[in-house]
C-alpha cells in the first residue's frame, strides 16, 4: 500500500492515473508540502488525503455520521461487496474518536460541528471531486435535521482542491472519506464545503480483508495530524 498526501492548492497532479502502467511498479511522494506527480497501477491500493489549507481545524470538537456507505454509480457496473461496509464506518469512527473527537446524535436541536461522509465507487472512473447534487445521494441521513430551513437536491458541494487536480478518473471499489463543517453551509449559493477528504484507490476491489480496510483508514488518519480535537 502506498500512502500519499496533498493539500489544497498545494497538490499539484492527483493520484492515481488508472491502468497507464499496469506492468510497472509505483511511485509516491508523501507530506503535505511536497509536490507530487504520480501514475500507479490499478492493483496498488494507494491511500491519499487531501485538506482545505484555509481552514481552521481547531474548531472542530463533535462529529456525526451517517450509519451507511453510499455506494456511487451503482447503475454503471454490478456493485462491489457491502461485506466490509460496517468494518469502513466503524474504522473512521475508532480513529475519530481516538483524535478526541466526540460523535453526537445530529438533528433538529442538535448541530455537529462536521458530518463525516463515508462513500466507495461501485463504476470503473469516478471522479469523487467534482460538485454534484449530494442531497439527492445523502439526504436520506436524519441528521441533517439541525439545518433550518433544510436542504434539497439543489445543494451542490464545494471542494476546495478541485481547481487544482482538477477531474480523475477513480478506479472501482475506491473508498472516499469525507468531513464537511456545519459552518461551510453557504445558503446563498446553496452549497456546503469539503475541508478533508481521504482516499483509498481500488480498496474494495480484489483482495479484501477486514485489515486491508482498517489498514488504508488508519493510514488517512496518519497522514492528517491536523485532524485533532483540542481543549
Amino acid at each position: 500500500m502506498i500512502w500519499t498526501s496533498g493539500a489544497g492548492r498545494r497538490a499539484r497532479t492527483l493520484l492515481p492515473v488508472i491502468g497507464l502502467l499496469g506492468g510497472f511498479g509505483g511511485m509516491a511522494a508523501c507530506s503535505d508540502d511536497d509536490l507530487f506527480n504520480v501514475v500507479i497501477p490499478v492493483v496498488t491500493p494507494v491511500v491519499t488525503t487531501f485538506k482545505d489549507s484555509t481552514f481552521n481545524f481547531t474548531t472542530l470538537h463533535t462529529f456525526a455520521m451517517p450509519d451507511t456507505v453510499i455506494h456511487f454509480n451503482v447503475t454503471a457496473t454490478p456493485d462491489i461487496t457491502r461485506q466490509f461496509d460496517a468494518v469502513a464506518l466503524n474504522q473512521v469512527r475508532q480513529d475519530l474518536l481516538a483524535r478526541g473527537y466526540t460523535q453526537v446524535a445530529a438533528g433538529a436541536g442538535t448541530t455537529p460541528d462536521f458530518t463525516v461522509l463515508v462513500g466507495a465507487s461501485s463504476s470503473v472512473n469516478y471522479n469523487a471531486f467534482a460538485s454534484y447534487s449530494w442531497f439527492g445521494v445523502w439526504g436520506f441521513y436524519p441528521g441533517w435535521a439541525w439545518y433550518a430551513p433544510g436542504f434539497d437536491t439543489s445543494w451542490g458541494i464545494v471542494f476546495p482542491w478541485f481547481p487544482v487536480v482538477g477531474n480523475v478518473a477513480y478506479a472501482r471499489g475506491t473508498l472516499v472519506v469525507t468531513i464537511i463543517p456545519s459552518v461551510s453551509v453557504n445558503p446563498l449559493d446553496k452549497t456546503i464545503r469539503a475541508v478533508w477528504a481521504g482516499v483509498a484507490t481500488s480498496l474494495l476491489d480484489g483482495l479484501i480483508t477486514d485489515a486491508t480496510i482498517i489498514t488504508a483508514i488508519d493510514a488517512m488518519f496518519a497522514q492528517s495530524p491536523y485532524l485533532t480535537a483540542t481543549p
